[in-house]
């Protein structure tokens, strides 16, 4: 074959090959882009571009429906870059907003921000870019807002021209937003300017330039122009739920101006810290709010603003700043807005006048802060900046004062006319922060806690720091609290004053707190706290308290301070001292000893001295035990004395049934009449209806026993032993089937009533009897005894013995049935004893309410 025809036959075959591949490159390329339900329509297809009838997709970050029709794409082979993107017409429907995106991580590169290297238009950009109309339609409140986008683009070789439009889809004619300008470089240095425009309301320029003029030159103007907003706006705003209150748009009648211009002289090092030691020029801030401007969800703004700094390499220059804003019906932020915080009206004045030749590295603010309203806020401080890596922040000489009507910092928490006042410096660092603390005072006329209630609080603090990192997640604290209340009311408390001293330093893993707690009626308590996290999942908090000694013969704090307190128990002499510990974590653990020094007093009707114990409490995995060793009491009085008393018992008990408890006797002994009852140990269940006791009698003094009647007629001597079984019911105690007898070799019983002679002459038999009794000597006496719970005693006597002077001794057996009203008895008793005026008293109160009961028909 000739030449020119394989050469010809080359020539045609080549370009469908190319063909063939590039349709293959685009299909494949179209295929492996992440999207589903793609769907297009290749047009055209040439060695320099392609172009789309359409193209349709969907995406699911973020959920995207695109169509596309009439897309030109044209590229150049020799330069490797696209020469141009077209769009005729297009759709691009947002069905869902995206979540927001994660934050950064948190121990993401420092980077140390400076001017690129390369100003330059990437060389690879499109020469044009051009989208005709694109429609965006978009989720906006329970409808869709749709809006129509054009763009052009012109990349040349000297300069970047772009400019957007966005009108509504309903009327395409308006232009509703606009953006134009033009980017270029002069010798690889870029000169912009832009040019945005919303609905001929907001009109925003912006011009910078960057120039090898005596080095490096930057230069550039700020201006920004905000009109009252026009009905379209206004509408937008609803669409998009933007809440405008109508007071601050009636009020908003004058345009907001803000510029600035600045020149500056730049090294031609790059970095940050290089440019701000080397840097020289002018830069100039003015800002004018003449009339209300309503920021969104923070409040009407007015005011004015003029900076201006001049800095001569790096040194500062020039150096003035008046900021007079006022912020009216600000927005709170909801925490702050649940406490009860607001206020009608803001102002925040920020001044600097240069005349303390500042520096960079210290630049002077002084800051000025007041609210009215429901909250009234007064702040005052000086700044001190520090604008160089790393930058710095001081806040000296600050003082607060905040007056609350009413602060409710928890749902059950209510504070009344709160006032505030403080003294403090603060510092920020780039990656730390403290507050130090000179004086610290919160008065609170009224509080109520849930069921807490009090007047007239005073908190304050002294020698406080608190500080911390730049990721708040090392916390230290160091403070002395000082806490009082002129009246404190709780249910289970009297009405009295309180005050707190403490100590507090710690951080968020291990906190020590220790402090002194004190009443009106002289009740001292001093306690540690510790807290200590070692992990995620261990803490530990443990408290330690100790009861300041108190002496009874001042007064009994504990009755002065309790409601709980028995009213019928009064300690009037004796020293209580407690000390304990209670670990709240990582689980309920509670130890407690309490001691009792020569306690005397009265419960109800008794009188009691010398109370001596030591008691001791222990509560572990919901298991409550009290117990004491040797307690005593020398002597207790309830018409009949009797001691000293001594008692060795322990009582344990779920928590769930505190009262249902086991009670362990271990020794019970009382010395009573010149002899001994004992109870035996034994363990009673609480949980039962019933409890039997078994008392043992040892050498009761026959003659103490008949002096405490009140009847002189009979006496006596001898000792009596034996066992009573005592049983406790809710109904109260009885005895049955108990037995006691004279110990060996018996003893003496003389029984002479003045009205023996009459009761002789008219019953013959009992002039037997009387004369056996009036010297009687026994060798047996036994008694069984019972007693019932209305307090009746029975005796049935038997007595063995016989009277010398009565028929030469013949012997002589008794049987005599006793009955006694004990209650009566121990009453009558405690009347004509030398007991306390006190017991006098509440035996003539029972005997007045047991006489009321009777007269109404009632058992007493």
């Amino acid at each position: 074959m000739r030449r020119w025809q394989i050469a010809l036959l080359v020539a045609l075959a080549l370009p469908l090959l190319l063909a063939a591949g590039a349709y293959w490159f685009v299909q494949k390329a179209l295929a492996n882009l992440p999207v589903q339900n793609l769907q297009y329509q290749l047009s055209g297809l040439s060695f320099d571009g392609v172009q789309l009838s359409h193209v349709s997709f969907r995406l699911e970050q973020p959920q995207l429906l695109v169509k596309l029709s009439d897309i030109v794409i044209d590229w150049q082979w020799r330069h490797a870059k696209l020469s141009q993107l077209k769009l005729g017409s297009g759709e691009i429907s947002l069905l869902n907003w995206p979540a927001n995106a994660e934050g950064a991580a948190e121990n993401a590169a420092d980077t140390t921000p400076g001017l690129p290297t390369n100003w330059q238009v990437p060389a690879r950009f499109p020469d044009m870019i051009q989208i005709n109309s694109l429609a965006l339609h978009l989720p906006c409140q329970h409808s869709r807002c749709s809006y129509l986008l054009s763009a052009q683009l012109h990349n040349s070789p000297k300069r970047l021209h772009y400019q957007l439009g966005v009108t509504d889809i309903d009327s395409p004619q308006l232009t509703r937003l606009s953006l134009s300008g033009n980017y270029r470089t002069v010798q690889q240095l870029p000169i912009l300017n832009a040019l945005l425009q919303l609905d001929d309301n907001t009109k925003l320029q912006l011009q910078q330039q960057l120039s090898l003029q005596d080095g490096l030159s930057a230069s550039g103007e700020f201006k920004l122009h905000i009109a009252p907003p026009s009905p379209w706006l206004l509408q937008q705003f609803a669409l998009w739920q933007v809440q405008l209150p109508q007071p601050g748009l009636a009020g908003f009648t004058a345009p907001v101006t803000v510029q600035s211009d600045w020149q500056f002289q730049l090294p031609a090092e790059p970095g940050l810290a290089n440019i701000v030691a080397k840097a020289s020029g002018n830069w100039r801030f003015v800002a004018e709010i003449p009339t209300g401007l309503t920021l969104p969800g923070i409040g009407q703004l007015q005011g004015s603003v003029n900076a201006e700094l001049g800095l001569a390499q790096g040194e500062l220059s020039r150096y003035q700043l008046n900021s007079q804003l006022q912020l009216f019906q600000p927005q709170p932020v909801k925490a702050l807005e649940q406490l009860g915080i607001n206020a009608d009206v803001l102002s925040i004045n920020l001044t600097a006048d240069g005349n303390s030749t500042p520096q960079l590295t210290a630049l002077p603010l002084h800051i000025q802060l007041s609210s009215q309203g429901a909250t009234t806020t007064s702040a005052a401080g000086d700044i001190t900046l520090n604008l160089t890596p790393p930058l710095s922040a001081q806040l000296r000489n600050a003082t607060l004062d905040i007056r609350q009507q009413q602060l409710s910092p928890a749902a059950n928490i209510r504070l009344d006319n709160v006032k505030l006042h403080s003294q403090f410096n603060a510092y920020w660092l780039a990656d730390s922060w403290q507050i130090d603390v000179q004086n610290f005072q919160a008065d609170i006329t009224k509080l109520n806690i849930s069921e807490l209630s009090g007047k007239n609080a005073v908190l304050e603090l002294t020698n406080s720091r608190i500080s911390g990192d730049k990721s708040f997640n090392n916390l230290q604290l160091s403070t002395q609290p000082q806490l009082s209340l002129r009246e404190l009311n709780h249910t289970e408390l009297k009405p009295l004053s309180w005050q707190w001293q403490g100590k507090l330093n710690g951080s968020q893993a291990q906190f020590n707190a220790q402090g002194r707690l004190s009443n009106s009626a002289n009740l001292v308590l001093t306690h540690q706290l510790s807290f200590q996290k070692t992990d995620q999942q261990a803490q530990n908090l443990q408290l330690s308290w100790q009861l300041d000694e108190m002496f009874l013969l001042a007064g009994n704090p504990l009755a002065n301070t309790l409601k709980a307190w028995p009213a019928l128990l009064e300690l009037n002499r004796g020293r209580i001292l407690g000390q304990g510990e209670l670990r709240l974590l990582p689980a309920l653990v509670a130890q407690a000893t309490v001691n009792l020094s020569g306690i005397s007093g009265i419960y109800d009707r008794s009188l009691f001295k010398d109370l001596n114990a030591a008691v001791q409490l222990d509560y572990q995995q919901q298991q409550l035990r009290i117990s004491s060793q040797d307690a005593g009491i020398a002597e207790i009085n309830h018409g009949i004395v009797a001691g000293p008393l001594l008692l060795t018992a322990s009582y344990s008990a779920d928590s769930a049934a505190i009262t249902s408890g086991k009670l362990n006797i271990t020794q019970a002994q009382m010395q009573l009449m010149g002899g001994q009852v004992r109870l035996q140990p034994q363990q009673l269940d609480l949980s039962l209806a019933e409890q039997q006791l078994e008392l043992t009698l040892s050498q009761i003094d026959i003659s103490q026993i008949l002096q405490q009647h009140p009847s002189s007629d009979i006496s006596g001597n001898g000792s009596i032993s034996g066992k009573v079984p005592l049983l406790l019911s809710r109904s109260g105690a009885s005895i049955e089937d108990g037995f006691i007898a004279a110990e060996s070799p018996g003893g003496k019983l003389q029984y002479r009533p003045p009205s023996a002679q009459s009761m002789a002459a008219s019953n013959p038999g009992m002039k037997v009897v009387l004369e056996a009794l009036d010297d009687f000597h026994y060798s047996v006496l036994s008694s069984n005894v019972s007693y019932d719970t209305s307090g009746k005693l029975l005796l049935a006597l038997q007595l063995q013995g016989s009277n010398p002077a009565l028929e030469s001794g013949r012997p002589i057996n008794l049987n005599i049935n006793l009955e006694e009203d004990i209650p009566a008895l121990i009453t009558s008793l405690q009347l004509s004893s030398q007991i306390s005026d006190k017991i006098k008293q509440r035996v003539q109160q029972k005997l007045q309410q047991s006489g009321a009961k009777r007269a109404n028909g009632a058992q007493p």
